[in-house]
């Protein structure tokens, strides 16, 4: 047993526990968000605004939780590839138990303890090692990209969503307000049958027009529930919590943007994640020209070791030995696999380059549609507020006329379905202009937590 109890010893001597990032390599990984403000909110007693759901959504939606994972994994792979500059340290240790039955003979037995050391350290690999770690490097700064892109793609959904709330919670007032008007109309053409003024065929239409205005504020409360609901799940919440939310104000102010397009384009191409992340893999992909290239270059490596073998008896015999060396290990012929592989990473560089000018074109093309989609829904919205203006008056006429015995209900039915029409332009309009400079904002790579760029 003592035998046991020294080679544990022995063996725990030369054991150190790991460290949990020697490189700090975590540190490269930035947390987003640190100290949002949403521990701080209470969604059952609190109003929420724009930036209290987009800090939710942030610090609760399982995307931001997936993806900070992803890049501590590719930033431990990047740790492992630095680890190639420092030498392996292998201990070994042993002991065996020998008995020997000799027949008519003498037996004979014995414990031997082996013990030893080795080191191997690779000195110099012509630009190997650099690329390797380069190469991992670059992966990194994709996997961030891609994670920074992805979050601010949930920020836009986030606002999205919040919007998309108050245009339902408008669209279920519309339907309201249609259904007032709509029993009006029913109310009067009702007195007017009873009178014996009007004919039944007014009373019936005017009541298929009421009921269809009910199905209306059927449909638009089912909306408005869905919309709940899909911001709610956003948030990590279930679809039937109940969210209580401020509705920002907004003046035309707001809707200015600047009118020289190649300014965004420019804007674009320097910001946006999914750019920055091309960028990496072409950096990355000559990275890998270099890897190839060093695999045909020697490699000097040092190697030591010690060595000793222990009876663990009194007059047993006792061994030490030491080594060190340097080697040099020269690539002399592959099969021209390294040449393969050389022009492989070359028609990769190249393929990464031609890709990148095609992602340029089709974010142009994106900032392009969206700003155009811009200035068409900020049009809609000015023009709806001159017809909404008209359309009211015209239906409040048709059926003050009605009412006093001029006009028909087919005129008061046509404008109020008019004004039912123009009243879910503006309010669509509105929130869809929200949406589109919101849109323009993603698309330019200008969406950053918590802030914007100055003049957005």
């Amino acid at each position: 047993m003592k035998k046991y109890f020294l080679l544990f010893l022995f063996c725990s001597g030369f054991y150190t526990p790991a460290a949990a990032d020697p490189f700090d390599v975590e540190k490269i990984v930035p947390v987003l968000p640190t100290a949002p403000v949403c521990s701080g909110v209470n969604v059952n007693t609190e109003k929420l605004r724009l930036a209290d759901v987009i800090n939710l959504a942030l610090c609760q939606n399982p995307q931001t939780r997936q993806l900070y994972m992803g890049a501590l994994a590719t930033a431990a792979e990047y740790g492992q590839a630095k680890s190639d500059y420092l030498p392996t340290i292998n201990l070994t240790a042993g002991i065996r138990q020998t008995d020997t039955h000799v027949r008519n003979g003498r037996d004979s037995n014995s414990s031997p303890l082996s013990a030893g050391l080795s080191l191997d350290w690779l000195l110099y690999d012509f630009g190997g090692r650099e690329a390797s770690t380069e190469i991992v490097r670059q992966s990194l700064n994709a996997a961030l990209a891609t994670r920074s892109d992805t979050l601010q793609s949930l920020i836009f959904d986030a606002a999205e969503a919040y919007y998309s709330v108050f245009a339902a919670q408008e669209e279920y007032k519309n339907s309201n307000a249609t259904l007032e008007s709509a029993l009006s109309a029913y109310e009067a053409a009702s007195k007017r049958y009873e009178l014996g003024l009007a004919a039944l065929s007014d009373k019936l239409q005017a009541e298929t027009s009421y009921s269809e205005a009910q199905l209306g504020v059927t449909q638009a409360e089912e909306t408005l529930k869905l919309a709940k609901g899909r911001l709610a799940v956003l948030l990590n919440f279930s679809p039937d919590q109940d969210l209580n939310l401020y509705e920002e104000k907004y003046s035309m102010d707001y809707f200015s943007l600047p009118q020289d397009i190649e300014a965004l384009f420019r804007t674009a191409l320097n910001n946006r994640s999914d750019i920055l992340a091309q960028k990496a893999a072409i950096k990355q992909a000559e990275s890998t020209i270099e890897l190839q290239k060093a695999q045909n270059a020697p490699s000097f490596s040092v190697s030591a070791g010690l060595n000793a073998d222990d009876e663990l008896t009194n007059s047993g015999p006792r061994s030490y030995s030491s080594s060190i060396g340097l080697s040099m290990t020269v690539p002399l012929f592959t099969g021209f696999r390294n040449q393969y592989q050389i022009s492989q990473a070359r028609y990769q560089l190249e393929q990464r380059k031609a890709e990148l000018k095609q992602m340029e074109n089709d974010i142009q093309h994106e900032v392009w549609t969206t700003f155009q989609n811009f200035f068409t829904a900020k049009k809609t919205y000015e023009i709806s507020l001159t017809m909404f203006a008209s359309a009211d008056q015209n239906a409040k006429v048709a059926l003050g006329a009605y009412k006093a015995g001029k006009g028909s209900i087919l005129t008061v039915l046509d404008a109020q379905s008019r004004l039912a029409d123009v009243r879910s332009t503006r309010s669509r309009s509105f929130y869809e202009l929200l949406i589109a400079k919101t849109n323009i904002i993603r698309k330019i790579g200008l969406i950053d937590p918590f802030r914007t760029k100055k003049g957005f």
